[in-house]
């Protein structure tokens, strides 16, 4: 389990051990945090038969069906598109039926936020009335998408991003890297989308990009080779642009330095507005910007 999901998992564990968990437990966190590894996790805790330091024992027969993705008991609804109302409906009739293993009933709900207005209804007299020992964990990374009705009837735990000396440690633990903090400031302090860069991006990731602007500047590289090597992410290129200009607006040695990046940020934030229309030729796009930043 990653470390800054701990302290959650213990006091929701605790929370069980004490028949005194709450039915429906909102796990609010940015993207790249692990939030759906851990709502998962803490799935196998609550359904195992015998845990041990509140984990699960990993030998009982709830365990060894979990493993195998088989717990009769356990209902999933993950997809990266908008959850409808007959996904929910259909879980929900699941959830109605009697505990095979006579233990807890969980139904998870990850991207809860992207539940449609028909769908979050559904589910809300669910919420209101639920059925005993039965449980529904949700995921969330916008938590002002959901409803207020649903929001009202879930206990809300919302997960900070780890610290940069958390982060640091993490990733030198885990995968012997070193990482600078501007590079966590890029990446929202998300461990995991930092780590994702590291290792599997290397050509794309932060760094790399710096690199480039560094060779821009030394008129090693052309705005438009850079726009064609980056187009695809031309909206993370241009946030970062806005870090490295909000960096120097704060550190400019004077009024009118601080004036000059603050209009040159604003420029950038408006394009950033233009590359998510359809149709917008990012390159052109990420190419002006590149030439007006870097000039």
């Amino acid at each position: 389990m990653y470390p800054w999901f701990m302290p959650l998992h213990q006091k929701l564990m605790r929370s069980a051990a004490t028949q005194s968990l709450h039915h429906a437990l909102l796990i609010n966190a940015k993207p790249g945090m692990g939030k759906h590894e851990f709502i998962h996790t803490l799935a196998n805790d609550l359904l195992c038969h015998s845990p041990v330091d509140l984990q699960a024992c990993g030998h009982c027969q709830s365990c060894l069906l979990n493993k195998a993705h088989t717990h009769p008991d356990r209902y999933v609804i993950a997809s990266d598109k908008q959850i409808s109302v007959n996904e929910i409906r259909e879980a929900l009739a699941k959830l109605q039926e009697h505990a095979q293993l006579s233990q807890r009933k969980i139904l998870i709900i990850e991207h809860a936020d992207s539940m449609t207005e028909a769908a979050a209804n559904a589910l809300l007299k669910t919420l209101e009335e639920p059925t005993e020992n039965t449980y529904l964990l949700l995921t969330v990374s916008n938590i002002q998408r959901l409803l207020p009705t649903i929001l009202s009837r879930c206990e809300k735990n919302n997960v900070a991003a780890p610290s940069a000396s958390e982060i640091s440690g993490w990733l030198q633990d885990t995968y012997q890297q070193n990482v600078a903090e501007d590079m966590m400031r890029a990446y929202e302090y998300a461990p995991l989308s930092i780590a994702a860069a590291l290792l599997d991006n290397p050509e794309t990731n932060y760094l790399s990009f710096k690199q480039d602007l560094g060779a821009i500047k030394k008129k090693q590289m052309h705005s438009v080779a850079f726009s064609q090597k980056w187009h695809s992410q031309a909206y993370q290129c241009l946030g970062w642009l806005q870090l490295m200009l909000q960096s120097k607006c704060l550190n400019a040695p004077d009024d009118a330095k601080r004036l000059h990046y603050l209009n040159v940020s604003e420029f950038v934030r408006a394009e950033m507005q233009r590359v998510h229309h359809q149709g917008t030729n990012k390159r052109l796009v990420l190419s002006h910007v590149i030439d007006k930043v870097m000039s």
